[in-house]
Order: structure tokens, then sequence, then C-alpha cells
């Protein structure tokens, strides 16, 4: 099966398979944390919908073949491309157009790279083409990625379409946050949410592309079931535990001048305040767990392990619970946009408290 290569997910991916084959919407909302495999299952379902020669689950793209779909080379330029990548990977014309981006029924829009949100120009031309008959395949199909960064001008446009749908096309839009996109658009599109990836299987990603085992699953328990977060650590990018943890043995004498410093620090962006405050939960469930259990720190190095250790013995079961629960409410209001370092300062102000004991 050619989603044999999907880690996470698979069973998901059947039962939309099987919805497309019955009853399929025009519109699908895929909703989930970045790096979980939302836009890799759009792509998968677009081949199978689009594909000529096994149409359905069994389409003949094979992402562990595919350089295109498993990233693994660049497509190539000029005349005669198609033919040349149909070449390097044995699939059908139709699945070498949908991974290139240029098959006639097939239209992919993100955020551009030098732009924070998709243009409404990009939602007016696909509204436009997606009026149009499917010139070589029974429907057309559209991905819309990077979602949550549609503004309110794009959303509008988007609207009518959702709201008197062509018959002749399907929409997945996919999202970091569906609290980002209008009542009205999420309420015209099915929704399927796709939960973190487990650790298990952001390991297998990580020893699939060469990583050595013991290294994977450290990399994997701190990447938060995310594999494009792990990616990044594999990359070099180290999240901030040393810092973290540090800051939450202050914690209980910090002042507000000292939260907003943090704030800044750690939470000056909507990206770096989610990540931070879902790693701060991850670190605050592992001294709840090893203060009720005195299981080991998974997601620590070993010099870090003293100063946690030292958080559980010092805390009460009760301050530890409100500050995880203060800390994953702050994360969910930063998905539906509030402010990430206001977020950030109240969060902190409330872990103070709590480690006080004034909660």
């Amino acid at each position: 099966m050619p989603l044999s290569g999907l880690r996470g997910h698979r069973e998901l991916a059947e039962r939309l398979f099987a919805e497309l084959r019955t009853r399929p919407s025009h519109a699908y909302l895929f909703s989930g944390p970045r790096g979980v495999g939302k836009s890799l299952v759009a792509q998968g379902l677009a081949h199978g919908l689009l594909c000529e020669r096994a149409p359905g689950e069994n389409f003949c793209c094979t992402p562990e073949r595919c350089p295109v779909r498993a990233g693994a080379g660049a497509a190539p330029s000029g005349r005669g491309r198609i033919a040349e990548q149909q070449a390097r990977c044995d699939c059908c014309s139709a699945c070498v157009q949908v991974a290139l981006g240029v098959h006639p029924d097939f239209n992919y829009i993100a955020r551009p790279r030098d732009r924070v949100d998709v243009l409404i120009e990009q939602v007016r031309d696909l509204i436009v083409r997606l009026g149009m008959k499917p010139s070589r395949a029974p429907l057309r199909v559209a991905i819309i990625d990077d979602g949550e960064t549609l503004n309110l001008p794009a959303q509008n446009a988007l609207l009518k379409t959702l709201e008197e749908p062509p018959g002749h096309a399907i929409i997945f839009l996919v999202s970091a946050s569906e609290h980002a996109l209008l009542d009205t658009v999420r309420s015209r599109a099915r929704p399927v949410r796709f939960p973190p990836l487990a650790t298990s299987a952001v390991e297998e990603i990580l020893v699939a592309r060469g990583v050595e085992p013991a290294r994977a699953g450290a990399i994997a328990r701190l990447a938060r079931g995310s594999a494009a977060r792990a990616m990044a650590l594999l990359g070099g990018e180290e999240p901030p535990v040393k810092e973290l943890v540090e800051a939450l043995a202050r914690a209980k004498s910090l002042d507000f001048v000292r939260a907003q410093a943090l704030a800044q620090e750690l939470f000056a962006n909507r990206e770096q305040a989610r990540a931070n405050l879902e790693l701060i939960a991850r670190l605050l469930e592992e001294i709840l767990c090893y203060k009720l259990l005195r299981s080991e720190f998974a997601a620590v190095s070993a010099d870090t392990a003293p100063a946690m250790s030292e958080l559980a013995n010092n805390l009460t079961t009760d301050a530890i619970a409100q500050c995880l629960d203060a800390a994953l409410r702050a994360s969910d209001a930063i998905d539906a946009m509030a402010n990430p370092r206001l977020q950030a300062e109240q969060w902190w102000m409330t872990a103070g408290r709590a480690m006080r004991g004034e909660l």
C-alpha cells in the first residue's frame, strides 16, 4: 500500500479514503499541531483521487520511491520534466504531475516564504480554477496549506465557494489552528483533527532517516509529537530546557518585571510561545510523575535532572498540577489568537502564586 510509509495517522487516512469512495464532502478541514502529517495525508488523498493507474488508497505514487514526495531530490525543470520524473520513480503521469504541482486538475496554495499570510490573490485564482470543469480527471482537487495564515479578506473570498461548492471539486484546508479561521469557514468544512504523533512514530521517522536509535529516542521525547520539530532538533535547534527549568526554580519569587523579561526572551512570537508553553507542560508532567512515582526524567539531560528533582521535592502536588493546567490553558489561548507575550506573562505570575500556595 502506498501509505505504508506513513508513520502515524494511517488508520485516519484509510477512513478518509473509504469516505471519499462513498460519501465525500466538498471540503475538509485538517487541523492539529504542526509537523504531525496533515499535509502529507492531504497530498496522499490528492494522489489517490487523481491517480490514473490505481486510484484510491493503492495509488501508484509510493512515498518511499518518489523523490519529489519524499523530498529526496529536486524536481527536474525544463522540457520533458514530467517524463524524466516518471522514469525516476515509476509513477503514472498523473501522480508525477500532482507531485510536481502541474496537474491541470490539482491546485496547491500555501503561504509564500516572504509573506506572513496566504494572499487573497492566491485564493481568488484558486476559486476561478475550481469553477472550471475538470480537464483530465473526474474532479478537481485543491489543497490550501497554512490555513491559519489566511487573512480575513482571503477567508471571506473562500467562503462563497464553501457555501456554494462546485459539484466537481474537493478542497482540503490544512491548518495548525482551527481557531484562526472564521466560524463560518469552519462550519462549512468537514472537520478532521490530527493529534500529535506518538513518540514511537517520531522515533521511527528519525531512525528511517539514519539517526542512531538512542539519539532518535531522545529527540523524539523532546519533539512533543511533531516530526517537523524533531527535524529541527536534529538540525541543532535545541529547545531551551535548561533556561526554562532555571526559570521554574525561581518562579516562586518572580515579580512582574522578571515575568515580562521572560515573556520577551522566550515567548516573543506565537510559534515560540506555543512551543515553549508545551515544553513547560512536558517538564511539569515529568516533575509530577517523578514526585508521585519516582519515574526517571526522559526529556532532560543529566545535568538538568537534579534541578528537576529538587523542584519535585519542593513543590506540592497541587502546585504542580495548577501550573500544568495553567500552561495548557495558555497554550490553547494562543492557538485561539490571544497575545502570546501577555499569555506568557500571565502564566509566570500564575505559576508564582501557585508555588506560594496563593491559589
